[in-house]
């Protein structure tokens, strides 16, 4: 497959209106190719159709853009590009398509308050009215999108494409999403959201299944006329909530994954992880913008450093790096982001690539569970009342992932793919809302294979309940609650007692121990004197702890082969410094010999690694904000011995020290942007 070994790509972002003249009237094929050729870009995205449904390209389907008067941009790109040896990634936009909107109103989502999507101003998620949205499950726009692909795949020769915005941006109310809900449900689509209702549960994970099912589609489009021509879907809202639809099940319809994010350093580690474990192809690609910190600030540049700190965190897990730069409208670009900053940055991290597998060592893996993106304490409420990010199912999750950071603890981000085969001495479960039956058989199989759990807030699945011996009961009132140690939980609860309970500031879950058997209570929720949303109080500004109960909030289950310990609410969200400590001994008390150790400081990520039979050290200096300071000192240990340690590429020998039977000290006497070290 042509994208193995490559890790250098480059999109030219243009969603161009044509209402005025001079937009895109002053592209230049040989400019932009010469300096994606001197940046050392590898593959090129090339836009073919964007978000404004004008195409790039002399379309007998939809509409050219004005502006290109004719000329065939995207055949040219096409021809200049693999004249230079770069491979060429078609862009092909979906269900967000400016011109079928307008020409097809009958295509368009229809809202729970029955508008259309250009029909907002001002709003958020998408309710701007720029964005002409269309439906997926329009049967006559299913027809536009093959004929579209059919005549890319006629027209041109390419490596690859990217389909873009597979996912509903809003509950969709159209006359076919409410048809196929009828005919497959055999009921009317639902005006209220209530996760306790099973007939809603029912229905998001319907319209999981519609994206997953149009995506198949539209890889199949073209796979009917190219069968060599790689297909990716955009990936990146798989964070994004229930709402969209995005799901695990999209990677059926993919060569490999990838997607576009506009967060920081801590996001991208985590979601790299993820991407690399659910992708069927290796390398993925992680998506993000020249300008800083996203499109929007269209004449800002981010430094050096950053882009670098993003092609090399990409790269370490095998996956490649794709620049969004920004067009200008009138078609022209800002040559010095390639002739020298690109050109900088990936000539820092090729001499890299060969050094990479991705096949992480690892002490803990956390299950990121695609299909339980919601809240399940959120109120029931009309659908336009929705909230569109509730937070818990990534928020949590990732705070997980911040806190094994900073304590130099060696972990994967999985999917429900992943577990069958997952190895981790623990699997993190952080506020999992649903739990499947398949899935609950896969994590019975990991539990057998003797693996660990941590579970934080809700118990997912009646099985998993089952075997920690305990039934949930409901939630608290309080939405500010505490939890204090007992006797055989002051280890980990450490700095925390009775009289100064570790502080949860959220509801917890309630459960009754329905079998003690192997169960050790560690600590028991002790409650505020008031409620938080009421006028009584005891102290004006705060809500100490006051009624004191013997519930358990915080249990150690031992089956005799495994540990597994839940906690009544995800205390790894906690900002405190003590507070993420206990998150920390916790996932200590589940592992095994950590895979490595390090003094490297809390934005340092140190990563470890097999390839060819020699192992790899990696340390990423994952500070968010530039300049990044360099860091001094650092050590790591790792279980070997007599090994020698090199700085890569150079292969210049660096210090090490056996310390105890066979465990070596690598010792990094300077860290900038990161630094990869070969043991052998």
């Amino acid at each position: 497959m042509w994208i193995e070994g490559n890790y250098r790509r480059n999109l030219l972002d243009m969603h161009i209106d044509d209402w005025n003249p001079e937009f895109l009237s002053k592209v230049n094929v040989e400019e932009y190719v010469g300096a994606l050729k001197a940046a050392g870009v590898q593959a090129a995205m090339v836009k073919g159709k964007p978000h404004t449904g004008l195409c790039y390209y002399p379309t007998k389907i939809g509409r050219m853009h004005r502006g290109l008067k004719g000329y065939d941009y995207f055949g040219e790109m096409i021809q200049k590009c693999h004249e230079n040896n770069i491979a060429v990634i078609a862009y092909f936009t979906q269900i967000f398509d400016n011109w079928a909107y307008e020409e097809h109103p009958s295509w368009r989502v229809v809202t729970a308050e029955g508008k259309n999507m250009r029909e907002y101003r001002h709003g958020s998620d998408f309710k701007t009215g720029r964005y002409g949205i269309v439906c997926p499950n329009n049967q006559e726009y299913r027809e536009y999108v093959k004929a579209c692909l059919t005549e890319m795949n006629t027209m041109y020769d390419f490596e690859g494409m990217f389909l873009d915005m597979t996912f509903f941006p809003e509950v969709c109310y159209c006359d076919s999403c409410r048809e196929r809900y009828k005919k497959e449900a055999g009921k009317e689509l639902p005006r209220r959201l209530d996760w306790s209702d099973p007939d809603w549960l029912a229905y998001v994970s319907m319209r999981d299944e519609w994206i997953a099912d149009y995506a198949k589609f539209a890889t199949g489009c073209v796979k009917a006329v190219k069968p060599h021509v790689t297909v990716e879907h955009q990936f990146s809202r798989i964070t994004g909530s229930w709402i969209d639809g995005s799901s695990e099940m999209l990677t059926e319809a993919v060569d490999y994954s990838g997607g576009d994010y506009y967060g920081g350093f801590l996001q991208q580690t985590f979601i790299n992880k993820y991407y690399k474990n659910v992708s069927p192809n290796l390398p993925f690609v992680y998506h993000t913008s020249r300008c800083d910190p996203e499109l929007c600030y269209h004449t800002t540049t981010k430094t050096e450093e950053e882009l670098l700190l993003h092609a090399v965190t990409a790269l370490i897990h095998n996956g490649a790096f794709l620049l969004v730069d920004a067009i200008n409208p009138d078609g022209t670009i800002v040559p010095e982001v390639y002739h020298k900053l690109m050109k900088k940055v990936f000539g820092k991290t090729q001499p890299y690539e060969k050094y990479i597998n991705g096949n992480l060592y690892h002490n803990a893996a956390i299950w990121f569970a695609s299909h339980a993106k919601y809240d399940p304490f959120e109120k029931s409420c009309g659908i336009m009342d929705k909230k569109f990010w509730p937070g818990y199912y990534m928020e949590a999750p990732v705070a997980a992932a911040s806190i094994l950071r900073e304590n130099n603890v060696g972990f994967e981000v999985i999917g429900t793919k992943n577990i069958k085969e997952e190895n981790a001495d623990v699997m993190i479960l952080s506020h999992v809302a649903a739990i499947r039956e398949e899935e609950m058989d896969e994590i019975e199989g990991y539990l057998e294979r003797g693996g660990n759990l941590y579970i934080s807030g809700p118990v997912g699945n009646e099985r998993l309940q089952k075997l920690l011996g305990i039934r949930i009961s409901g939630r608290t009132a309080h939405e500010f609650t505490y939890m204090s140690p007992t006797k055989e939980g002051m280890d980990v609860l450490q700095g925390f007692n009775r009289l100064n309970p570790l502080t949860v500031p959220m509801a917890q879950m309630e459960a009754e121990i329905m079998d003690g058997e192997g169960i050790t209570v560690l600590a028991t929720r002790t409650l505020p004197y008031t409620l938080t949303d009421t006028e009584d109080f005891a102290a004006i500004h705060s809500n100490p702890p006051g009624i004191y109960t013997q519930e358990p909030c915080l249990i150690l289950k031992d089956t005799g082969k495994n540990k597994i310990i839940w906690s009544a609410a995800p205390i790894e969200m906690s900002r405190p410094y003590m507070s993420r400590q206990v998150f920390y001994r916790i996932i200590q008390k589940l592992m095994e010999r950590p895979v490595f150790t390090s003094n490297a400081p809390k934005f340092v990520e140190i990563l470890s690694w097999e390839k060819d039979g020699k192992d790899y050290l990696a340390a990423v200096n994952e500070q968010e904000e530039s300049p990044i300071a360099p860091m001094y000192d650092i050590y790591i240990d790792v279980k070997d011995k007599g090994k020698q340690a090199y700085l890569l590429p150079s292969r210049a020998e660096i210090k090490t020290e056996l310390i105890g039977k066979d465990t070596m000290r690598v010792y990094l006497p300077k860290l900038e942007v990161f630094q990869m070290i070969e043991l052998s």
